[in-house]
């Protein structure tokens, strides 16, 4: 029982042990410390209406936007990013890296020769060709949100259309249109059922009944999925509130499963 009694000590005593150090250095190989050291590794387009996009890159200069034409198979910087920069440290007389601008998104005008972007929470326009840059009240544009805002913005649970007639919304896990005027509401989807659903926003860590989906520029047409959760494993949580806690659970595959979910 001695010799027992001290080695559950001795084992105590070792959990104890770590310092704030070790949790520092374990810290130091999570995400946050180490997507700096990575170039080159993301890619979320951006489209513009007609058959090109862009989108941000972390390289070794720093952040870069790139245009792609696809039909042409050509790959190009968006925009003079050493100009955009001195042009506006000297409109705002700030200082500004080339590869260190104060925004990560750009709009792109219907002719394609401005960009806009916001700073500062001041909205600017930058004519592509002569490098001029002027502050910019309102401009129409044509490019389609990214992946990562797509579907999320503003609050509620509707998805308005870029004309603001249309709302689109989940109900009984098939994809709605809800005409913002009069009202009516108009199923576009017959077929989803539970774990089998459209637009649903529910893998993950963080879930939303706000649909996932992106409206055309013209307001016409939806893209969205189907995403199909029907065999996948069940996450479980417990709240941490006072009193009673709530189970939840969810649909989110872990490493060794035989069936993970499929997007349609």
């Amino acid at each position: 029982m001695a010799a027992l009694a001290a080695s559950l000590a001795g084992n105590a005593q070792t959990a104890d042990s770590l310092s704030r150090k070790d949790y520092e250095h374990a810290a130091s190989f999570l995400g946050f410390s180490t997507e700096s050291l990575l170039y080159r590794t993301n890619l979320r387009a951006n489209w513009i209406e007609g058959d090109r996009f862009w989108y941000t890159t972390n390289t070794e200069k720093g952040t870069e936007f790139i245009l792609v034409d696809p039909a042409k198979k050509t790959k190009t910087a968006a925009f003079d990013q050493a100009k955009l920069a001195a042009a506006l440290s000297k409109a705002t007389g700030g200082s500004y890296e080339p590869y260190k601008l104060p925004f990560l998104s750009i709009s792109f005008s219907t002719d394609r020769k401005n960009i806009s972007f916001t700073s500062d929470g001041k909205k600017w326009k930058y004519d592509l060709k002569s490098g001029e840059l002027t502050p910019d009240a309102a401009s129409a544009t044509t490019d389609i949100p990214s992946p990562m805002t797509m579907g999320r913005r503003g609050g509620g649970l509707d998805v308005l259309s870029p004309d603001g007639k249309k709302a689109a919304f989940i109900k009984n896990y098939n994809l709605w249109v809800r005409d913002v005027a009069t009202k009516q509401e108009t199923q576009l989807t017959t077929d989803g059922i539970k774990d089998f659903g459209y637009a649903t926003d529910n893998a993950g860590w963080s879930t939303s009944d706000r649909p996932i989906l992106r409206w055309s520029p013209d307001s016409k047409k939806i893209a969205t999925f189907q995403q199909d959760q029907r065999k996948a494993s069940d996450m479980y949580l417990v709240t941490t509130n006072v009193g009673k806690p709530t189970l939840r659970a969810w649909k989110y595959p872990l490493p060794g499963d035989k069936s993970y979910n499929r997007v349609n």
